[in-house]
């Protein structure tokens, strides 16, 4: 699998696109306004403490509190199994948390006590224990030598947790960066008593740094970016945590846009609409509501030429390689239902579930497949932690009362 990550700069706003063998994976583009992003480190207040559920909301600065659900509440040497949590906390007590998930619609964000400071091999657990290796790293004897490295890391109440991009890298480079993030870990520490609750501890680097750092090392081909001083700052900011990377980055000056060129801004408009049209004829109904997101699958065209069931299969095998680059590429996340073809055969759908799964094996996110039911549902549930592609892009409809959702150059004609 070959991978190429573009870089463009559109009405003063950064995009990123990560293309994987040809094909347009995932998009991004830098946000507007300041709220809290995953990844982020905050000081926080706890406002409520609600014993009933087990949780608490947070002042964290932003429009709306945080949520903290006591499984996430965690102090330095507390025990295993702690007490409840109006035990623990009580109203206007300082917290040091991680935002997990961005707010979104009428919830506010959902925030940790177990900090991770990501590196672009590493993981620094700054009050964790955990020696581990990324599951995505699946040959055994690899395993095994990052395991005996992460053993060898700085132990001061902190764990560490190798990730995918870690395959292949010496033990230098990994006790390098291992020092790097230990080092602000102890710069952020120090600092705490300057700052005021709720206030910001650690911003999570900007769109260009963030995806830099967790781009894909060994099968990325190139970088290209459309701004020199982009290009520039991707250089440098790789020449620091990976320089066999800085290499690959190079300049677009055609005068077509980047992201035409590359179908990547025609990919973007599909990417906004209900329907997704596959080779054969059949096509996608991809809804989001509050709840989940359901995927249709139908036939459309697609009449086939044999028997019933192989017209089918080829629908469902088509559909079960598409979903899963469309939850990436449109960031959708939390429970999914696919509604496939009802297929008679059982080897029928277990091939379609295996080519779901490997499709799904590509996705960084965290996936888990629940089942494909009798009534050929497949269930399975997707991690989100930042807004989807169509909630960045788009805003409510006026006209239609909230009904749908337009682009906002085609709202202001």
């Amino acid at each position: 699998m070959s991978s190429e990550l573009f870089l463009s700069r559109i009405d003063g706003r950064l995009w990123a696109a990560l293309r994987e063998d040809g094909s347009t994976v995932e998009v991004r583009v830098e946000p507007l306004d300041d709220v809290p992003r995953a990844g982020r480190i905050l000081k926080a207040r706890v406002s409520n403490v609600l014993s009933g559920i087990q949780s608490a909301f947070l002042e964290i600065g932003a429009e709306r509190g945080a949520y903290l659900h006591a499984g996430d509440l965690v102090f330095p040497g507390e025990p295993s199994s702690p007490s409840p949590i109006q035990d623990r906390l009580k109203e206007g007590r300082e917290l040091l948390v991680q935002v997990e998930r961005e707010g979104r619609g009428s919830k506010g964000a959902r925030v940790t006590c177990f900090l991770t400071i990501p590196g672009r091999l590493l993981v620094l657990l700054p009050w964790g224990t955990t020696r581990a290796v990324s599951r995505r790293i699946r040959d055994r004897a690899e395993r095994d030598r990052l395991q005996s490295i992460l053993e060898s890391l700085p132990s001061e109440e902190s764990g560490w947790i190798a990730r995918t991009s870690a395959a292949g890298a010496d033990a230098r480079r990994l006790e390098s960066e291992a020092s790097r993030l230990v080092d602000q870990w102890r710069e952020l520490r120090d600092g705490l008593d300057g700052i005021s609750s709720p206030g910001l501890v650690l911003r999570e680097p900007d769109l260009l740094q963030e995806t830099l750092r967790d781009s894909p090392t060994v099968v990325l081909e190139r970088i290209l970016v459309d701004d020199p001083v982009d290009r520039e700052r991707a250089i440098e900011y790789l020449r620091e945590i990976d320089p066999l990377t800085a290499s690959k980055v190079g300049l677009y000056t055609e005068k077509a846009p980047l992201f035409e060129t590359y179908g990547i801004s025609a990919t973007i408009d599909r990417a906004l609409r209900r329907r997704v049209w596959l080779k054969s004829g059949g096509y996608l109904v991809i809804e989001e509501t509050e709840a989940l997101v359901s995927v249709d699958v139908n036939t459309g065209k697609f009449l086939g030429k044999h028997d019933l069931e192989q017209t089918l299969l080829r629908t469902n095998i088509e559909a079960a390689r598409e979903i899963p680059r469309q939850l990436r590429l449109r960031g959708l996340g939390g429970i999914v239902v696919v509604d496939l073809i009802d297929m008679r055969e059982p080897e029928s759908r277990e091939e379609v579930l295996s080519i779901f799964c490997e499709g799904l094996a590509r996705d960084p996110a965290r996936t888990r497949v629940v089942g494909l039911s009798d009534l050929g549902l497949l269930q399975l549930t997707r991690k989100r932690t930042r807004p989807g592609l169509a909630e960045q892009l788009t805003r409510i409809c006026g006209a239609c009362r909230g009904r749908g959702r337009v682009r906002p150059e085609v709202y202001d004609e």
